[in-house]
């Protein structure tokens, strides 16, 4: 309630004291976004919806350190599959008739599976620590840091068809900067809001088909 009550008081000094905040964030987004579009004169606003930002959902810094999360968590995976694929390479020339062939892919195949065993452990230790700094920003007292924006418009891309964007912004106190901007159609931001409901303790749903898991090694 108290969150609800500031967002909308600090949005009617807003409107007071001249343009109203949706004026302010359109033309700081419009700025923005023309700096990346493929045909910029295209441009067309079609929806923006203004809110308070508090923390630490909204803080750019928690928002870097999930990807960080996902990223590990991928790369565990990774090791994983290694392990499994060295581990089945391993079976496959062991045995007491080994040729000194077999013997060299066997030494090859369990030289992959140790260093990819010591890589996990050493993400894991990664992992465990950002947790904690996750779980600490979570339990902090939230704070306001500013106003978001979700906005929606269409453009041309670059092979001149018309395409709908939404793009999450972040201003700062005075709605008289842009601080983040992340493009919700990504991969990267639809994972980064999977782990958010996580950590909230909702139910996940994933779709049928998977994260593109590409956005992330970027």
């Amino acid at each position: 309630m108290e969150r609800i009550l500031l967002g909308a008081l600090l949005i009617t000094l807003f409107v007071s004291c001249g343009k109203s905040p949706e004026e302010k964030a359109n033309a700081l987004i419009e700025d923005d976004i023309k700096k990346v579009l493929y045909h910029p004169e295209t441009y067309d606003p079609a929806e923006t919806q203004i809110d308070s930002a508090f923390t630490p959902f909204d803080a750019p810094v928690f928002y870097e350190k999930t990807v960080q999360l996902c990223k590990l968590g991928m790369s565990i995976d990774e090791c994983d599959r290694k392990m499994k694929n060295a581990k089945s390479s391993m079976s496959i020339w062991s045995g007491p008739y080994q040729s000194a062939f077999g013997r060299n892919e066997y030494q090859e195949a369990k030289n992959e599976y140790d260093e990819n065993e010591r890589n996990k452990k050493s993400i894991e230790a990664k992992v465990k620590k950002l947790a904690t700094e996750l779980k600490t920003m979570l339990e902090n007292e939230q704070q306001f840091i500013g106003f978001k924006a979700r906005h929606r418009y269409r453009a041309n891309n670059n092979a001149g068809q018309t395409i709908f964007g939404e793009t999450k912004y972040l201003f700062d106190k005075s709605l008289s900067k842009i601080v983040a901007s992340y493009d919700m159609d990504s991969e990267e931001y639809k994972a980064v809001q999977i782990i958010y409901k996580q950590m909230l303790g909702e139910d996940v749903v994933l779709e049928s088909e998977e994260l593109d898991n590409s956005d992330f090694h970027k």
